[in-house]
């Protein structure tokens, strides 16, 4: 196969919430990230969300409260490999406001995608063992990443009979492990092969004619682009909460319009 000819898609995703049953602050789950056409980019996202992260963090760090000696711009100037403080990972549900906004609006410059999960609309079996949760969460990802090419090819940005090679870098954290169902295969399967729904009988074609998929488990606290797929799925899963409480959907989307792809299950 010609080098030259692969064309790349790196997806990193992070969730929010939990998938459960009947728990009022539990309503909703949703998983997302932020997503790139080539290694390049990734890695200049990376390093200037790093560099943002390192002006926001001192506040957050009790080492550096404590330190009188520690100056504002310490994790800028300093070597983190070298570093005795263990500072916290800047989660989306601990920023301040102005913080959170400030790193939203450099993510929102790239191409996001979430899953939105309304939980109380799962079949109750999905919550019966750790495994069938674990495909669940197996097909939102799957679900997600087929939008993600379906907007890319509808766009022009890759070329379906052109191989594509996926790369998804997912928080092992977030991870629920089944034993025995292989996401990679699966993805793979779906987009250059199609898949049949024998509940329903609807066949879904291929969209891709040759594919190849890498699932990576990444430390988020040691990778920023799955840092900031961490923030955005907060940031949605807290605009649909305040949908949910005041029924104002344009207000929702008018919050969310930055978003490349969105869908909503079940």
């Amino acid at each position: 196969m010609n080098k030259s000819n692969i064309q790349y898609v790196y997806i990193n995703m992070d969730d929010s919430g939990r998938l459960v049953k009947n728990e009022p602050n539990e309503l909703v789950f949703v998983y997302g990230g932020v997503f790139f056409l080539s290694l390049t980019e990734q890695e200049n996202f990376a390093r200037q969300y790093k560099s943002l992260v390192n002006l926001i963090k001192p506040k957050y760090c009790s080492s550096f409260k404590n330190n009188l000696n520690i100056q504002s711009n310490f994790c800028l100037t300093h070597n983190h490999q070298n570093c005795t403080y263990v500072c916290p990972e800047l989660k989306s549900n601990m920023l301040k406001a102005s913080d959170r906004r400030r790193l939203l609006n450099f993510i929102k410059k790239y191409d996001t995608s979430v899953a939105v999960v309304s939980n109380h609309k799962i079949k109750n079996y999905i919550f019966d063992s750790k495994a069938s949760k674990g495909r669940y969460k197996d097909y939102i990802i799957k679900r997600q990443v087929k939008r993600i090419v379906e907007n890319l090819i509808s766009q022009n940005r890759i070329n379906p009979n052109r191989h594509v090679n996926l790369i998804l870098n997912l928080d092992e954290q977030s991870t629920v492990s089944n034993g025995y169902y292989d996401l990679e295969s699966s993805i793979r399967e779906e987009l250059q092969f199609g898949v049949l729904n024998y509940d329903y009988g609807i066949t879904f074609p291929p969209i891709l004619s040759s594919v190849s998929v890498k699932v990576r488990y990444k430390n988020s606290y040691y990778n920023y682009p799955v840092q900031a797929a961490d923030l955005l799925v907060g940031e949605v899963r807290h605009c649909y909460y305040n949908y949910l409480q005041n029924q104002d959907f344009t207000l929702y989307r008018k919050k969310t319009n930055f978003l490349s792809t969105s869908i909503y299950l079940p």
